[in-house]
């Protein structure tokens, strides 16, 4: 911004200074030499905007341009010329000496009813120009409307009005202020001009009871425009009638058909409300107003009863009523007191007393009225601090239920397109899962016979353990018969006993070579049993190794066909 700072001309301009300056750019004050008059000229510098924000913020620069540019009205600034460089953009338009209507509500002040009719009246009648030219403004609001010394209006910022013949605008884009935006703003859905009276809506609501009809968060103020109703005017501030309750209710209605149609019809049902009003007051209770220091009785047809005989000369009297004709509608106790020194024996001097009265008590009760607003607004800063978060969330949870519901419709779409290589895919799955099955259960079988073959082994083995027992009790049995036969045969020749000793010694020794020959056959058979066994354990092994081969593929193709269901 260092260059904007030290901006003497641009083109054939003269820079005198600035009159406001923002994040994208200054508002200069500048003079045209060519035509000698005064302009302000609204920029736009290149280098604070992001590349690819840049065509849209451009766009809607440039259509600020056309849209004012080819309007002539005297409640709406007038554009004089566009420009690009290097640098920057920038418009060239009137130079409006005023202050934007949000100012008078910043500083907590209430504006009479009187004058915010006198107000309105002349945002309708620009309304119904721009309407008539094919343009809506989109963005009425109290900061876009410039308020003159003389209490004319100016409507500015045409930055996303939507021209007729324009193609930039689009539905499901959301442009403008939330506080006074319509319901289909907010849902995106196609704006016409009665949104515009929508808004003008909103700035009389503020009008009539100082407060705005829907606060909070973005969120908030989104949900009760689109599904809740405003408080009546009337129950905020007693003094609005029922008649501008039903204006009111008619401009913001939800529904664009529901609404006024046009400006003029809005000006219009505005003019029978407040001759409507006029007419019901009683001559006491616009009195009862007066000396309780409220404006709002003024009404813009209202008419001044002068008093009946004065001791001023004629020319004095001419005098006096001028004066107090200028100074009437002021809202300046000092403005009075000048009345009084300067006119001490006129015909309003109780009158002039009586304002100064009712302004110093006004003052008081604005004065009052600023401290709690203040409060209020405070409080009201302070919940919206404390729910912001929470509506945040509820907004991002939205957003992410839109975002998971297109996502399911283009699920939807694709599962059309995949049903039939799903469903083929699950015939094959089911096949190789059959072929599988079946190889499982052979190969159990053969486990089973080759674990029954292990058994009878086993079997045999133990049979023959048994045989050689009773094999070598049964010899020890002889054994004890022979001793037996030995001690009782004492008798017995010597030969006799060394033959048979003999003999006994070619049985025993026989005997052992059997015992010998039937351990060395058990030994034999404990080995076959244990590399049988061995071979049963390493066919176990494979056994549980092919199985688990077979389950991890089987696994893997379930874990396929249920992913394949899954993406579908």
């Amino acid at each position: 911004m260092n260059e904007m700072k030290k901006l003497e001309t641009l083109g054939k301009y003269q820079i005198l200074g600035e009159l406001g300056r923002g994040a994208m750019g200054v508002v200069y004050e500048a003079f045209d030499p060519l035509i000698e008059r005064p302009v302000a000229i609204k920029t736009i510098l290149k280098s604070s905007i992001h590349a690819n924000e840049a065509e849209d913020i451009f766009e809607r620069f440039r259509r600020e341009a056309r849209a004012a540019g080819r309007l002539a009205h005297p409640r709406i600034i007038s554009i004089y010329e566009y420009g690009e460089n290097d640098e920057m953009a920038y418009i060239v338009m009137e130079l409006v000496r005023g202050k934007e209507l949000t100012e008078y509500f910043e500083v907590g002040k209430r504006i009479s009813i009187h004058d915010g009719l006198h107000i309105i009246m002349q945002i309708l009648d620009a309304l119904d120009y721009l309407h008539t030219n094919g343009i809506v403004h989109r963005d009425i609001k109290p900061a876009n409307i410039l308020i003159t010394a003389d209490e004319q209006i100016k409507i500015a910022d045409f930055g996303i009005a939507k021209i007729d013949t324009s193609a930039h605008t689009q539905v499901g884009i959301v442009l403008g202020t939330p506080t006074y935006m319509a319901p289909e703003q907010f849902m995106g859905h196609e704006v016409d001009h009665r949104a515009d009276l929508y808004s003008v809506g909103v700035v009389l609501y503020l009008f009539l009871t100082g407060e705005r009809p829907f606060v909070g968060s973005v969120i908030t103020i989104m949900h009760q425009a689109v599904h809740r109703d405003a408080t009546p005017p009337s129950e905020l501030n007693p003094e609005v009638s029922k008649q501008l309750d039903a204006v009111v209710k008619k401009a913001m209605a939800k529904r664009p058909e529901d609404r006024f149609q046009s400006a003029v019809e809005f000006l219009t049902a505005l003019k029978a409300a407040i001759k409507a009003t006029h007419k019901s007051k009683s001559v006491a209770a616009v009195a009862e107003i007066t000396r309780s220091g409220s404006y709002k009785a003024f009404l813009p047809d209202e008419t001044l009863e002068l008093p009946k005989s004065t001791d001023l000369t004629e020319s004095r009297r001419a005098a006096d009523i001028e004066y107090w004709q200028k100074i009437t509608h002021s809202r300046n106790a000092h403005d009075f007191s000048r009345y009084l020194q300067k006119f001490p024996g006129g015909g309003f001097t109780e009158l002039a007393r009586s304002r100064i009265q009712s302004l110093e008590k006004a003052a008081a009760q604005s004065r009052a009225a600023d401290e709690l607003s203040r409060s209020r607004h405070e409080a009201r800063v302070e919940a919206e601090v404390r729910q912001q978060e929470a509506e945040e969330r509820a907004a991002w949870a939205r957003k992410l239920t839109e975002i998971k519901s297109a996502a399911e419709e283009a699920k939807a779409v694709e599962a059309a397109r995949r049903e039939t290589e799903a469903e083929e895919q699950a015939r094959r799955a089911e096949a190789l899962a059959v072929s599988m099955s079946e190889r499982a259960r052979k190969f159990a079988e053969v486990v089973a016979e080759r674990e029954a073959a292990s058994e009878a082994e086993r079997k045999l083995k133990a049979e023959a353990k048994r045989q050689l027992r009773e094999e070598v009790q049964r010899k020890k049995l002889a054994r004890m018969q022979m001793l037996s036969m030995r001690d009782g045969a004492d008798s017995q020749a010597e030969a006799d006993s060394e033959e048979k000793r003999q003999r006994a010694a070619a049985e025993l020794a026989a005997r052992n070579q059997e015992i010998a020959q039937a351990k060395a056959q058990a030994e034999t058979a404990e080995r076959l049993r244990r590399e049988a066994d061995e071979r049963t354990l390493r066919e176990h092994k494979r056994t549980r190794a092919m199985m688990m081969v077979v389950g991890a593929i089987l696994s893997l193709l379930l874990i396929g066909i249920l992913w394949a269901l899954i993406s579908v």
